[in-house]
C-alpha cells in the first residue's frame, strides 16, 4: 500500500496544484485533506463546487485504486450540504459494493467540527492491469 500511496502523492499532478495531501491509504479506502485558500472561493465567497468535487475524486481515485487494479471512473454525483469559506476539509472514501469490472464508493466531505460539506457517489470500471 505504500508503494500506492507514494506513486498517488508522486504523480498526481492535479492534486498536487490543488494542495491536496494524503492522510490515509488502505484497500477500499482513504483519507485526503486540504485547506481553503482564498483561491479557492468563488464568487459568493464559498469554496468552488469544482474544488470539492476535485477533493473528492482523489479520495475515491485513491481507495478505488488501492487494490492495484487500475480503476477508471464511469460516473460520479455530488451532494453539496454545507457552504465554506476557509478552514480544513477531509474527504473520506469508503467502498461499497465491489465486483470483478464495477466498484461503488462513497466519498463524505467534512470540515474540522466534522459536519458534512458535501457527498459524493462514485462507480468505476476496473481495468484488470496493475496501476504499478
Amino acid at each position: 500500500m505504500k508503494e500506492l500511496k507514494e506513486f498517488f502523492e508522486k504523480n498526481d499532478k492535479f492534486a498536487k496544484l490543488l494542495g491536496f495531501h494524503i492522510q490515509e491509504m488502505e484497500e477500499g479506502t482513504a483519507t485526503v485533506s486540504t485547506t481553503i485558500k482564498e483561491e479557492h472561493l468563488n464568487g459568493a465567497d464559498v469554496v468552488h463546487g469544482g474544488f470539492l468535487f476535485s477533493l473528492a475524486d482523489f479520495a475515491f481515485a485513491l481507495a478505488s485504486n488501492s487494490k492495484n487494479n487500475l480503476s477508471l471512473a464511469i460516473n460520479a454525483n455530488i451532494l453539496f450540504s454545507k457552504a465554506k469559506s476557509g478552514g480544513k476539509l477531509f474527504a473520506k472514501a469508503k467502498e461499497l459494493s465491489d465486483g470483478k469490472k464495477i466498484a461503488t464508493y462513497e466519498v463524505r466531505i467534512s470540515d474540522e467540527e466534522d459536519s458534512t460539506v458535501a457527498t459524493f457517489t462514485g462507480t468505476v470500471y476496473r481495468k484488470g492491469i496493475s496501476v504499478i
